[in-house]
């Protein structure tokens, strides 16, 4: 038996901070000599007393995925992906404290977090992933999200699924209040995960109000299996997930990892065939607790229901975009930029720093054209309902025929 702590770090410490943190801790010593191999994991023996009896052993770095740092970690530390296990053998109750005091100072000093294995308690209670938040009155951009997918191919569990990816990669996006009408009524604190789930099966459109960074999230259609809606729900329709982030944390290769992971890991758990990341310009001032929307001559993309029916991809570049295997081959070889592969899907990128549509342009003047233009809608001033050209054939067979529009005559 032993007494297990695990600390999680953003970066992995030299040898000269581990014998800092040993040294500023009186009584332990660091035993000159480790093992391990010297491009991995390290083994240290520290020791306490004038006797230099053996009191932990600190292991590590441990490189980790995201995937397997725990939600309060991940809550509490930007960033985590490296984590070293402390270990009392025998479970010495003398030296349990000083492996204690170490592992809190050993994260303190690498702005982490420690996870008492046996408790499953963490420290410190308080998050060191706080975003700096802008001054009041002050002009903003904001990084606009939209998946889309088809509504016959979102899983019945995606309510909850929302939770943990969100949990998991981007808690700023747990929703703190969340409802289908103003004021949001839910709070999950107060209420919990069902009640969350719950509001999706009462309502055809979601809002959840997030933590700044994250302004936000909106859900428009079927989601939980809530088919039964007044109002026409048709087998084969588009619908779409949104959610808005402040821009400037994005600038930070932290930050951006993490929301990358987030975009993908929605895109894929909706099985969304297209999602785009956005950069809004100049259109948002920060009052100091919200946001209000400015008048702006940019027009972001947006897919118009068009009675379910699916337009086409956006004619001008964002940021950031993923197109699942219905799209992956059609925009692969003209897509300027970075492209990532992934089993479910491509995704491509315009620098890594959030771009918007005029400085995406500057820097690749072929991004003007970025997609063959026959794949995209084409804005129409008369906000007349436009179609793509070309459509990969499943987004354009409706299960259920469009219902009548109303005779206005």
């Amino acid at each position: 038996m032993s007494y297990d702590l695990a600390v999680y770090v953003p970066e992995a410490f030299d040898l000269e901070v581990i014998s800092g943190v040993v040294n500023a801790l009186p009584g332990l010593q660091l035993e000159e000599s480790s093992s391990g191999s010297a491009d991995g994991p390290q083994n240290w023996h520290i020791l306490r007393g004038k006797k230099a009896a053996s009191c932990f052993t600190l292991e590590g770095p441990y490189l980790v995925e995201p995937e397997d740092v725990p939600h309060e970690v991940t809550a509490a530390v930007l960033g985590a992906g490296v984590m070293y296990s402390i270990l009392v053998e025998g479970s010495d109750p003398v030296s349990i404290p000083h492996a204690v005091r170490f592992s809190k100072r050993m994260a303190k000093v690498g702005t982490g977090a420690v996870v008492d294995d046996q408790t499953e308690e963490v420290w410190p209670k308080t998050s060191s992933r706080k975003a700096v938040k802008p001054g009041p009155s002050t002009i903003i951009d904001m990084v606009d999200v939209r998946w889309y997918h088809l509504i016959n191919e979102v899983q019945d569990d995606f309510p909850q699924r929302y939770l943990d990816l969100a949990r998991q990669y981007l808690p700023e996006a747990v929703p703190k209040r969340f409802g289908s009408y103003e004021p949001l009524q839910g709070n999950l604190a107060r209420d919990g995960d069902q009640a969350f789930v719950r509001a999706f099966a009462e309502s055809e459109g979601v809002s959840t109000v997030g933590t700044f960074p994250v302004t936000g999230a909106y859900f428009n259609g079927v989601f939980g299996g809530n088919w039964n809606q007044d109002r026409p729900i048709r087998q084969g329709d588009v619908q779409s997930a949104s959610l808005s982030i402040h821009r400037d944390v994005l600038e930070d290769p932290q930050w951006r990892a993490g929301f990358q992971r987030f975009f993908v890991a929605v895109a894929v758990e909706l099985r969304s065939f297209y999602a785009t990341a956005e950069v809004d310009p100049g259109r948002w001032e920060w009052t100091g607790r919200t946001l209000w929307s400015l008048p702006s001559p940019i027009t972001l993309y947006y897919q118009k229901t068009a009675w379910g029916r699916w337009q086409g991809l956006t004619a001008h570049p964002t940021w950031m975009a993923w197109f699942s295997p219905l799209y992956a081959d059609l925009v692969r070889s003209h897509l300027p930029g970075t492209v990532e592969e992934y089993p479910a899907g491509l995704l491509h990128r315009f620098g890594d720093g959030p771009q918007d549509r005029e400085r995406i342009i500057e820097r690749w003047p072929e991004a003007a054209q970025w997609v063959p233009a026959e794949l995209t809608a084409v804005p129409n001033p008369h906000e007349e309902d436009q179609f793509a050209e070309i459509m990969p054939e499943r987004l354009t067979q409706m299960l259920v025929p469009p219902p009548p529009q109303p005779d206005c005559t």
